[in-house]
């Protein structure tokens, strides 16, 4: 075989191969890759996996979980950009995605532009919590109690550039008070430091919190989003206590590289939106404090836009320095 008929060969190949992976009805003939940027056995990962194993039964293929944490989920991220748009690698993408182009001085990719949305999965919100003895006992108290001592109420948050630091600075920000940041590497460590009393507040995710609420062992000052949390409906939100119109969430999103095939991306919509109706799957997401969101992908991808650009000009705003 000539060079020439070898390279019309390989041409015709991925010509082949192109129209296979944009046709729902070949797809997906082989087993489906589902990245995220963090680590094992947290949130993200167990959304990742409900998520994954419910895929599979779906669509009659294997989707398996590929963790790669690092620099604050975008090594993840980057790995899903430069991927093939054809369906066979996706991303379950977490709210910190929408911050990182504040916070890092350069990015590999473009967190809108370079990612296919598909549709949301759920939203969380981030809870306010004190330790008990803590003498404060409601949102207006820790305001005119921090008022009265500029920096000197330490609170904890999941690290610098992460999202319940930035709900923290926008509620700073929002009600002129000055809170001093101490900074945990994320999982249980801020509520175990809340719960030996070496902060006496901490923002965080309310999938890691309801055990210590619902025992009593921490309080629940308020919620981040402008609606009251199913779980805790006798919590108040920042907006309704002391800031009106305050919303901050945390969420999900299904994801895939740019330029995936329309036919592919409604398939999968589709897919992802019965599962999120199962009662079943809402039931084990709400066990994680998040609630079900199912939304055509057209308005999870305006949903990111918008995110992206708001968190944008908090992080500027608010002078946090860029990390490397």
């Amino acid at each position: 075989m000539t060079i020439a008929m070898r390279g019309l060969c390989v041409a015709m190949c991925a010509l082949g191969l192109t129209a296979h992976a944009q046709n729902p009805d070949k797809w997906p003939a082989r087993p489906i890759r589902l990245v995220h940027g963090f680590i094992s056995g947290g949130s993200v990962d167990i959304t990742a996996r409900l998520l994954a194993a419910h895929l599979t039964e779906s669509l009659g293929q294997q989707v398996i979980v590929d963790g790669r944490p690092g620099a604050g989920g975008t090594t993840g991220a980057s790995i899903v950009a430069k991927s093939d748009p054809d369906g066979y690698t996706l991303f379950l993408m977490a709210s910190g995605h929408a911050t990182s182009p504040g916070l890092y001085r350069t990015l590999p990719y473009d967190p809108v532009r370079d990612f296919t949305m598909i549709s949301m999965v759920a939203t969380n919100p981030m809870v306010i919590l004190s330790n008990p003895t803590f003498p404060v006992k409601t949102m207006p108290e820790l305001v005119q109690r921090a008022k009265a001592a500029p920096g000197q109420i330490n609170y904890g948050s999941g690290g610098i550039g992460s999202g319940m630091h930035l709900a923290a600075v926008l509620f700073q920000a929002r009600t002129g008070v000055q809170l001093n940041h101490v900074p945990y590497k994320g999982g249980n460590a801020g509520p175990v430091a809340l719960l030996a009393n070496e902060i006496p507040v901490l923002f965080t995710t309310a999938g890691g919190s309801t055990t210590y609420v619902d025992s009593g062992r921490l309080r629940a000052l308020a919620v981040t989003t402008k609606k009251r949390f199913v779980l805790w409906p006798d919590v108040p939100t920042i907006a309704e206590s002391v800031a009106p119109g305050f919303d901050v969430l945390a969420w999900y999103a299904v994801a895939a590289p740019r330029n995936m095939p329309p036919a592919l991306v409604n398939k999968l919509n589709a897919t992802v939106s019965g599962i999120l109706k199962r009662p079943d799957v809402a039931e084990k997401l709400l066990v994680l404090g998040a609630e079900a969101r199912a939304t055509p992908a057209r308005e999870a991808q305006d949903f990111l836009a918008l995110e992206v650009a708001r968190w944008t000009k908090v992080v500027r705003d608010e002078k946090i320095p860029p990390q490397d």
